[in-house]
Order: C-alpha cells, then structure tokens, then sequence
C-alpha cells in the first residue's frame, strides 16, 4: 500500500456530522421517504397476495392479513424513528460545533431530516388505520 493511499482512507469519516457522506445525515433524510415507500409497496403486496384465489383472505405464514399489516407498519415506524433520533443526534453534535459553510449545510441536513422523519411518521400511522376502518378482501361499494 502506497502513502498516498494510506492517506486518503478515512474510516471516521462517516461519524463526523459535518462530513459530506455522514450517514447520519443522509439516513436521516432518505430512511424516512424510502421507508413510507416500502410500507406502502408491501402493504399494498401484502392485500394482493392475500386477497388473491389461492389464499382467499386467508393466512400467510400462520399470520392474518391485518397482523402483516401491523407489522410491517411498526417495522417502517421504527426505521423512520429511529432516522428521526439520528438526525436528532446529529444536529446537537453539530450545534457545539463552528460555523462555517461546512457547518451550514450539515445543520440544514440534520433538521431536514428530523423534519423528515416527523412527516413520513405521520403519513405511516396512517398505515394502522386500515386494521380499524377496512374490511380485508372485501369488494369495493
């Protein structure tokens, strides 16, 4: 291995907020997003396998279709808290730290995903919605 090499590799580099490619930063913007848009993919799965001739609203893996639904709304929940809770970390690391352009875009980055996170865990709450109001694999009016 070469100096230069041995030079350029970084491994805390990913821990520091302030970074470029902080994955705190960056999974506290895009966990929430790309969370809610599995939540609704396999949710949405999860009613079409289920619903469909071989199943007939039957069980999946011992498990009812509302069960599925809970627990993958919860899983989603979790992923997008847990972004929320990062970012949260990440941006009261980043307010002990200087100000600079560095520090600018790093503190938008850490609100945005805390900001993130508060949508994205409303719009997933939704998801525990359908256990209560809908009927499962049943035709529509």
């Amino acid at each position: 291995m070469t100096e230069t090499a041995a030079v350029r590799w970084e491994p805390a580099r990913g821990r520091d907020p302030s970074a470029p490619r902080s994955f705190a930063l960056w999974f506290g913007v895009l966990g929430p997003p790309l969370a809610w848009a599995a939540h609704l993919v396999l949710g949405d799965l999860i009613f079409e396998l289920g619903c469909g001739p071989a199943v007939r609203g039957g069980p999946i893996l011992s498990l009812t279709l509302e069960a599925w639904a809970i627990i993958q709304t919860v899983a989603a929940a979790a992923v997008t808290i847990a972004a929320g809770l990062v970012a949260y970390r990440a941006w009261r690391t980043l307010r002990r730290a200087a100000d600079g352009p560095r520090w600018d875009r790093a503190h938008a980055f850490a609100v945005a995903g805390m900001a993130s996170a508060l949508v994205y865990l409303v719009l997933i709450g939704y998801g525990f919605l359908v256990t209560v109001f809908l009927r499962t694999c049943a035709p529509s009016p």
